[in-house]
């Protein structure tokens, strides 16, 4: 018996060094060390961007220090360095602490401050955007890291043009040159640049209800509110591209496209018609139909009186059993003149089905807007449909320009399609019957194009909350990954805020 308990001590001896051998001798594996984000085909060490508000960091209708650090360039430059926990400015930041909104003052020292979103506390089921008090327009110091060359409303020609003076926020920033901004840009040799180009040039058009020059091709003319003819769009753009392509031999690049921003909230929040805004207000509503008579009355009383200059113009109608007629009254030069008894009557008549009012107007179509002759919205305040059907075709012509650039460049653009990116999330949305857009999931938080919860548009109903923006970058990694055979990594547009909502009873 001592001697099998003698055998067993040997054993477990033998096991016990056996084990002890095998652990001492494995090799644990590594951990492995996350691999570098680049793109084999393109140098990221001095990237830079170009563009307009969309990219300057605008957000509710303002450019500050927290918006702009949130911008579409900030996040992807700052996505580059996350390995290494680097956060650096590289924007045009404004030293602002409440904001100057870029569409509401006309010149840096007026003080109309940021769109917000409110709750009123009497209709809580509703959102209704309004301004508050900002501050005259200041940049900060001139940031030497600068590679986001991004500013409020710039445009192509605001680059190109020596002497173009036209953007405030880019004179108020760069000091005085003989150059164009673009030579200056070049002469830093960036390794890769990404330009929103032609974008902004068309958005300016359109928010000034296409009263500007749909066909300009004089630069030393042009302003903001007018569109560069495709010719001359196309000749900026590629003097753009030539000129940073041409600042070092191994420069690569890339173009966004432009998205189809008629169905943005800015346009598309508020519909053509006024019905919601009066149907529960009795007053309001008895005010509509007697002001109705009197133009209707005016326009009859002059076809009685003037057999042979019969002037068909169309009635404004507030009859209860015609609700669906009771369009948002807008001016409209083309309708036909007419004076009674030495009173020019006011072109106006109802909004139709597929024409644009502005966002910011829908407050005041509560009370003192839109419902009466006398008060009809003016035509920079709406889009008519010959207007949208214009800007439509413009914004396809412009990306044929822009897709044709990126086709003759022998690889050395890629095209972002931004616009593909817009199109899903629009998916499922018709303006005209006002069927929402299905937005997309991400980890199961939705995204949807719009103001508002889950939206990734700021409150001015235009440019993009940082929730959006991280979108855009993303879209932006996968084209590059894809035209540059990289392995960049995207980020989480989780992790990033949307817009919010206030409840306030003012």
């Amino acid at each position: 018996m001592k001697d099998l308990k003698n055998q067993k001590v040997v054993l477990l001896a033998v096991a016990f060094c056996l084990s002890c051998t095998w652990s001492c001798s494995y090799d644990f594996p590594e951990i492995p060390e996350e691999q570098e984000r680049s793109l084999q085909d393109a140098d990221l060490s001095n990237t830079v961007f170009l563009g307009g508000s969309l990219f300057s960091g605008v957000a509710d209708g303002t450019l500050v220090q927290g918006t702009s650090s949130q911008s579409i360039p900030q996040i992807f430059l700052n996505s580059l360095q996350i390995n290494e926990g680097i956060v650096t400015d590289f924007s045009a930041s404004s030293d602002n602490q409440t904001g100057f909104n870029v569409y509401r003052n006309q010149n840096l020292t007026e003080t109309v401050g940021p769109y917000e979103l409110v709750y009123p506390v009497e209709a809580d089921t509703t959102f209704f955007q309004r301004f508050v008090d900002g501050e005259p327009f200041s940049y900060a110091e001139f940031n030497q890291s600068l590679r986001n060359y991004s500013f409020p409303k710039a445009q192509v020609l605001d680059f190109t043009q020596a002497t173009r003076n036209e953007n405030q926020f880019i004179n108020d920033y760069i000091p005085a040159n003989p150059q164009p901004l673009i030579s200056q840009i070049a002469a830093t040799q960036p390794s890769l640049f990404v330009l929103n180009l032609g974008y902004e040039d068309l958005m300016g058009y359109a928010l000034q209800g296409a009263e500007g020059n749909p066909d300009q091709s004089d630069m030393a003319a042009h302003t903001y509110d007018d569109l560069l003819n495709e010719t001359a769009f196309r000749s900026q753009l590629q003097s753009v591209v030539d000129e940073l392509l041409n600042s070092n031999a191994n420069t690569k690049g890339a173009l966004c496209n432009i998205p189809d921003f008629l169905d943005f909230p800015y346009f598309n929040q508020v519909g053509h018609r006024i019905t919601e805004y009066i149907i529960g207000n009795p007053t309001l509503f008895a005010q509509t139909r007697q002001s109705s008579a009197e133009y209707n009355n005016l326009i009859r009383d002059h076809n009685l009186l003037n057999p042979g200059a019969d002037v068909r113009r169309p009635q404004i109608r507030w009859s209860e059993t015609e609700q669906l007629f009771w369009g948002v009254v807008v001016t409209d030069r083309d309708l036909a003149d007419v004076t009674f008894n030495g009173q020019v009557v006011p072109k106006v008549r109802h909004a139709q089905q597929n024409e644009r009012i502005f966002y910011p107007l829908e407050r005041f179509l509560l009370n003192s807007r839109g419902m009466m002759y006398t008060n009809a919205l003016t035509e920079s305040e709406y889009l008519k449909v010959d207007d949208v059907n214009l800007i439509q075709t413009r914004i396809n012509a412009y990306n044929a320009i822009i897709e044709d650039i990126v086709a003759q460049s022998n690889g050395r653009l890629a095209l972002i399609d931004i616009k593909a990116q817009f199109d899903i999330l629009y998916e499922g949305f018709d303006s005209i019957l006002r069927t929402p857009a299905d937005g997309i999931e991400i980890d199961g938080a939705p995204y949807f194009p719009v103001v508002g919860e889950y939206g990734i548009f700021s409150s001015d109903g235009i440019n993009l909350n940082p929730r959006g923006n991280a979108l855009i970058v993303n879209k932006i990694i996968d084209d590059l990954n894809t035209a540059f055979n990289g392995n960049l990594g995207a980020v989480n547009p989780n992790e990033f805020a949307g817009t919010a909502i206030k409840t306030d009873s003012n």
